[in-house]
Order: structure tokens, then C-alpha cells, then sequence
């Protein structure tokens, strides 16, 4: 059972699914290539052979980001931008709003005002842009423009290329982060890896994780931590430590700040992950689509809140925390125990931390993990705007970005430098890697979120580099979890969308939600909790749940009827 890991800093951001993680045509043959015979990457795009402008001048593109640190100036003194450059002729210019990112993309389209390249994530926006023409067919673009390109010769996965036809009607988007059985054979695993990569499978990003100093300092063992009541006991002995980190107090339990409840069906943040780790799945026993707020299980994990509300576990200041105030909080060691989304916590950065998996029920429920078998569409959408007036150059870029020297450039950074290869050819960053990854806005390592590519990562990255791996794999590899294939819940894109009516439901269900269980986990007491959460339930009921639960079983039911398999409530 995978348990603990001293982690260690990672450079390139894990954002993800999400989930989420992140070679150079002159870097020597690493061990796993097939002039060693090992799990080699098959087509993989290893040197960009990108035709270089005959003049040594250099073009710029613009580019708008709704979300990343890609460098505002263009420095060529800096190596990542050098090899860049160097390598395609071309300077970026870039803007990446602070604030209302896609009401600045929004007003861009109405006024036909685009920059080159547009990379963001608004579904609508997506679509906007499409139906009004105004980007290009990655194929036809390609094909005019770079012909010899991975992108029209083999070196893009065919199963995503495929997911995204599905979703907009014809290939326009180049994705980040992307991660599939198609991509996995462009690239391959190293043999050393292998096992490891495959574990992530299950990877999945809300779980639990404790403090591994503070429970070393307080005779908390890892046995002590495997279930609720043992969870409870170790918060008394934290809580009566009153224990301190530079004059600030620890929190106990940091239950994902003021994301505590997830989305809309609150499947997120610390009630969702609690509702995964008591069983809850949103179907009941007849296979009907049920919002969790219905399950027994959900309301099992709301009450555990309140015990720790109750308890003085749970600050109720904490329910104000956005996610960087989360993180800085986990970096400087004022948390003992965080449950929700691991993702934001920035653990895998720095200190040492444990996970039992899951946290097991007192009362023998199995925990559940959903698993899609969809393909994904990765994460950051990157677009080439139809009015490009520098066409060669966008291409010669993108190209250079996704290869496997452009990756290994802006990932891994200058070779002795930046990383340092080992035995296996695995690659690790050094201190002075780290630094500058650190300052990814100034030298732009492992700043281009927009080509980040998964299988590339599993390749090539040491694992140590990514110490969220192991445990956010912990929950899907424990011997007592439940994984079941959740590719039947996934909705038509745009189903909801369509629906006005739904929108509307959704939305104030949403408002009421988040304000309601955190009254009820802060202020309700052992008397008052059960009245207070069917008083929820009604509430909820009177805005329209089970109609918005009704009209998503439609697609759940064909659903079934077109995947050939059914699901139903496990426990």
C-alpha cells in the first residue's frame, strides 16, 4: 500500500483533473530508448525540423492567456527564451488578464480584435469562437503552414484529437495536459517507472493529508489516522497541543477553505472528498441518478464536519481561505490535516506529509472511487486566431513548443544546469532549476502550461519530482476502495446549457448550498444537526433538485443503454 513519501519541490506547476503533471533533440539517448531496447516512445516528436525564415530577424506573435506565468517580456538573456527564439524565429508578446480573463476574451471576439494565439478554458467562449469562424482547423492550418508538422504526421494522439472532434464539431483546439492511451504509445514509460505511471490510473487529486513532523512530534502513527474515530482522536491531541508556527496557530483541520463544498452537486472540495471516503455515489440502488446532498453517505461526512466544528477542529475562519492562503498556510507548516482538493494545497512542493488513502468509515462502508474511460480533452485550450497575419511563424512556434525539444526547453530548462539526468535517464532539477522555476515570469521554466503534455512527463520526469503522485494514487490503489467506471455520469457536452430552466436551478442551489452546510457543520449541535440538514434537504427540494436530478438521469439512462452496463449505489 503506497503511504509515504518525502517530497520533494517540483518546478512545473500540477494543476489538475483533474487531476495533473507536466526531451531534447541534442540530450544523449536515455536508458529506455530503443538503442537500449527498453520501452522506447514510438512517434514520439523527438526534433522539430522547423524551417527557419531566410532573414536572421525575428517575428513576434502575440498571444493571451486566461491562466499562467508565461513571461510579460520576452528576454532572450534568459535560456528558456533564447532556445525558444533561436529556435523558431520568434518573440512573444503576452497578456495574461488578472482578473475577468474571459470578459476581456469576450469583448476581443465581439470586436474582432484577436491576437494570435488564444489559450483559455470557457466552454461557451469555445464555441463562440468557433461558430463565428474565427480560428482555424489545427489540420488545415498545419497543412498550409507547416506541412511537416506533428500535428498532421502522426505525432498527435489520435483518441484526443477524436474527443475534441466530438465536443466541437472539427479539430480547432491544441490542448494542455493532455494524457492518454494513444499519447502513452507516442511516448512510451520508462522501464524504471513503469508500475509507478501506470498507479496513476487512479491518481485523483481529493483525498487527506497529514502532517507527517507534527505527527512524528506528537506520537501520532500512521495506524492511528486509518479511521474516523482514530482521524477524531488525533485532532483532540493536535488541538490540545496548541501548537504554533512562527507565532501563528496550526490549524487542526484545513478543510479546503472557502471551497470547502465543491461545485454545484458539492461532488468537490472536503464534503465531496468525505462522501467519496463513506461510500457515497450519486446514483441510488436502481441505478438512478440521485445529487449526493441525497445520500446517507454525504450526510455521514457533513456530520463528521460538525463533530470537528463542534470539537474546535474546525475554525470557522477558515471557510474564508482562497486557495493561495490554503497553500501558504500547508507550505509553512500550520496544518496538520487537509482534506479536499490535494491540488491546492502546494504539498507536493515542500515538507513531509502522509495518507492513509482514504479515511475509513467507523461504520464498514467501502470507500468509492469513480473512474472515467473517456478520453480527456486536457486542460488549457490553445487557438490560432483566422486573421493571424503572421501564420509561418505561429506555426514554426506551436510546433517547436510541443516537441520533444521544446519541451524538454521550457520543462526541464539548460542540460548540467537545470536538471541533471540519472542512470535511467530519468531527470531531476537541480537547486539552481528550482530557483528558476521559481521565477517562472522572468525566465519562462516551466512557465508554458499551454504544451504541457502528461506522457511526456511520465517519460522522462523522476518521480521524486512530483511528490503528489504517490499520494494521490493512495486513494485508488487501497485495498478496500471500491473503483467503479463512472463514464455513464458523464453528461453530452452542453446538456445542461440547454436547458434555461436547469441553468437557473443550478445556479441558486449553488448560492444556497455553500451558505447552508456551513452553517449547519459550524453552528448546529448534536440536537439540532439532524433538523437542521432535513430542513436542507427540503429547501432543496423547494428550488428544484429533483427536477434538475430528473432531467440528468435522461442522459444517465441513455447513457447506460449506450455503454451497456449499469451502475448502482455499492454501499
Amino acid at each position: 500500500m503506497y503511504k509515504k513519501i518525502r517530497l520533494f519541490r517540483l518546478w512545473l506547476p500540477v494543476l489538475l483533473s483533474l487531476c495533473l503533471l507536466s526531451a531534447c533533440g541534442s540530450a544523449k539517448p536515455a536508458a529506455g530508448t530503443p538503442e537500449t531496447g527498453a520501452g522506447a516512445p514510438n512517434d514520439a516528436p523527438a526534433s522539430t525540423n522547423v524551417p527557419m525564415p531566410a532573414s536572421a530577424d525575428t517575428t513576434e506573435i502575440s498571444w493571451f492567456l486566461s491562466v499562467g506565468v508565461v513571461p510579460g517580456k520576452w528576454d532572450t538573456s534568459q535560456y528558456v527564451m533564447k532556445k525558444i527564439t533561436e529556435a523558431t524565429g520568434v518573440t512573444v508578446t503576452s497578456t495574461t488578464p488578472a482578473d475577468d480573463a474571459d470578459t476581456k476574451l469576450n469583448l476581443m471576439i465581439v470586436n474582432g480584435d484577436l491576437p494570435d494565439i488564444i489559450t483559455f478554458t470557457n466552454g461557451t467562449l469555445i464555441r463562440d469562437l468557433i461558430d463565428a469562424g474565427l480560428v482555424w482547423s489545427v489540420e488545415e492550418f498545419f497543412n498550409a503552414y507547416l506541412p511537416e508538422s506533428h500535428f498532421v504526421s502522426g505525432g498527435f494522439p489520435n483518441d484526443i484529437k477524436q474527443s475534441l472532434i466530438a465536443r466541437d464539431g472539427g479539430w480547432y483546439a491544441i490542448p494542455s495536459h493532455i494524457l492518454s492511451q494513444d499519447n502513452r504509445e507516442i511516448w512510451g514509460l520508462n522501464d524504471a517507472t513503469r508500475e509507478l505511471w501506470l498507479s496513476t490510473d487512479y491518481r485523483e487529486n481529493r483525498g487527506v493529508i497529514f502532517n507527517k513532523t507534527i505527527m512524528d512530534d506528537l506520537g501520532i502513527t500512521e495506524e492511528d489516522v486509518q479511521t474516523e474515530s482514530g482521524v477524531l482522536a488525533a485532532f483532540e491531541k493536535v488541538k490540545n497541543a496548541n501548537l504554533t508556527v512562527d507565532g501563528a496557530s496550526v490549524y487542526t483541520l484545513l478543510a479546503n477553505g472557502k471551497n470547502f463544498s465543491g461545485g454545484w452537486q458539492s461532488d468537490g472540495g472536503t464534503t465531496g472528498t468525505l462522501a467519496l471516503f463513506f461510500g457515497g455515489m450519486p446514483v441510488d440502488s436502481a441505478g438512478n441518478y440521485q445529487s449526493l446532498y441525497y445520500s446517507s453517505q454525504y450526510k455521514r461526512g457533513i456530520e463528521f464536519l460538525n463533530i470537528c466544528g463542534q470539537r474546535g477542529y474546525l475554525e470557522p475562519n477558515q471557510f474564508t481561505l482562497d486557495d493561495a492562503a490554503s497553500e501558504a498556510a500547508c507550505r509553512t507548516g500550520r496544518v496538520f490535516c487537509f482534506i479536499g482538493n490535494t491540488a491546492n494545497t502546494g504539498f507536493a512542493y515542500a515538507g513531509e506529509w502522509y495518507t492513509p488513502g482514504p479515511i475509513l468509515s467507523d461504520g464498514g462502508e467501502s470507500p468509492v472511487l469513480g473512474v472515467t474511460t473517456t478520453v480527456g480533452r486536457g486542460w488549457l485550450q490553445t487557438f490560432i486566431a483566422k486573421d493571424t497575419k503572421k501564420p509561418e511563424a505561429v506555426a514554426r512556434f506551436l510546433e517547436y513548443m510541443s516537441t520533444e525539444e521544446g519541451l524538454m526547453t521550457w520543462v526541464y530548462g539548460e542540460p548540467g544546469v537545470d536538471y541533471v539526468e540519472n542512470e535511467y535517464g530519468l531527470l531531476t532539477a537541480t537547486e539552481e532549476g528550482r530557483n528558476h522555476a521559481d521565477n517562472a515570469s522572468v525566465t519562462g521554466l516551466g512557465a508554458f502550461w499551454a504544451f504541457a503534455n502528461q506522457n511526456f512527463d511520465q517519460r522522462y520526469m523522476d518521480p521524486s519530482n512530483d511528490g503528489g503522485i504517490v499520494p494521490q494514487c493512495a486513494f485508488g490503489t487501497h485495498e478496500k476502495t471500491v473503483v467503479y467506471n463512472s463514464t455513464a455520469l458523464e453528461l453530452p457536452s452542453g446538456y445542461m446549457e440547454a436547458n434555461p430552466d436547469m441553468v437557473a436551478i443550478t445556479t441558486e442551489i449553488l448560492t444556497y448550498a455553500q451558505t447552508e452546510l456551513a452553517n449547519i457543520i459550524l453552528q448546529a449541535d448534536e440536537n439540532t444537526f439532524e433538523s437542521r440538514y432535513q430542513a436542507m434537504l427540503d429547501q432543496l427540494n423547494t428550488l428544484g433538485l429533483p427536477e434538475v436530478d430528473a432531467y440528468i438521469n435522461e442522459a444517465v439512462q441513455k447513457n447506460y443503454e449506450t455503454f451497456g452496463y449499469r451502475l448502482q449505489a455499492i454501499n
